[in-house]
């Protein structure tokens, strides 16, 4: 008797389990994809540019001009007082005393240093060329200072003035002015350009150019045949009591054949006056 032998062909999981498995890694890249180019969400009634703009708004709120100068008015200075004395020369010897500035107890050091380090240079060199004088003489240094409200600023003038004492005849033989301008909010030093409007007013190139010309004139120091002198924005200044003075070292600046320095307090024209 023949016997019937089934055989049982079991179906393999293999190939299901494979093909499963890569719909699933195609799935997950695609919703990966998807994530990252997704758009950021939007607030209802705004883009995002206008949302940008109103809190950049918020963080620069500029200051208005009285706030400005209610806090330049609250700045407090204090200016010390530092001595320099040399007699390591018996025929010329140095008395300095020289500003060191502070804004609200914090110093104004590189400021301090220039200074400082101006003066000392010029003490270092005169007396390299005086150690063969005959007489005996002295290399003087004070200072005085002003304090005034400049447009939206407080500025303190400091007025330096240098001179060389002729010891044994107790004589001065030459004086020189020199002149530093700070804005107490930057404590940066400012120039001509930098407070002519506010303290002249518009027609501050006309009143400086004519008042310079009308006082060397006037004075004597020059006639008006002879007087080229053009103002370059150069020269020392200061300010004191809101008023604007330009300062002249005589020859040195060229502006007239005297060795006296010339302080000139420029005046500020009425409204609409040339």
């Amino acid at each position: 008797m023949e016997t019937i032998r089934f055989t049982e062909r079991r179906k393999s999981t293999k190939w299901p389990a494979l093909i499963v498995t890569g719909f699933l890694l195609v799935g997950s890249c695609f919703v990966a994809y998807a994530i990252k180019n997704e758009n950021n969400p939007k607030m209802l009634g705004f883009s995002k540019e206008a949302v940008s703009t109103i809190t950049d708004g918020l963080e620069n709120i500029e200051p208005t001009d009285a706030e400005k100068l209610e806090k330049a008015k609250n700045l407090n200075f204090e200016i010390k007082d530092t001595s320099s004395i040399d007699s390591s020369s018996s025929k010329f010897v140095s008395d300095m005393h020289l500003p060191s500035i502070y804004v609200d107890g914090k110093e104004i050091a590189e400021l301090n240093a220039k200074i400082q380090s101006e003066y000392i240079q010029r003490f270092d060199n005169l007396k390299t060329q005086m150690k063969d004088a005959e007489s005996k003489y002295s290399f003087n240094v004070t200072y005085t200072y002003f304090e005034n409200i400049v447009g939206l600023r407080k500025v303190v003038s400091i007025v330096m003035k240098q001179q060389i004492i002729d010891t044994d005849a107790q004589k001065v033989t030459s004086e020189k002015i020199s002149t530093y301008n700070i804005d107490l909010s930057s404590k940066a030093t400012l120039s001509q350009s930098d407070v002519l409007l506010d303290v002249l007013g518009k027609n501050y190139k006309d009143d400086l150019k004519n008042g310079v010309k009308e006082y060397i004139i006037g004075n004597g120091y020059t006639s008006a045949d002879n007087y080229n002198y053009e103002i370059t924005g150069l020269e020392n200044f200061y300010i004191q009591d809101s008023k604007f003075h330009i300062v002249f070292n005589g020859e040195s600046d060229s502006i007239a054949k005297t060795s006296d320095v010339i302080d000139i307090e420029v005046q500020r024209n009425e409204e609409g006056k040339n």
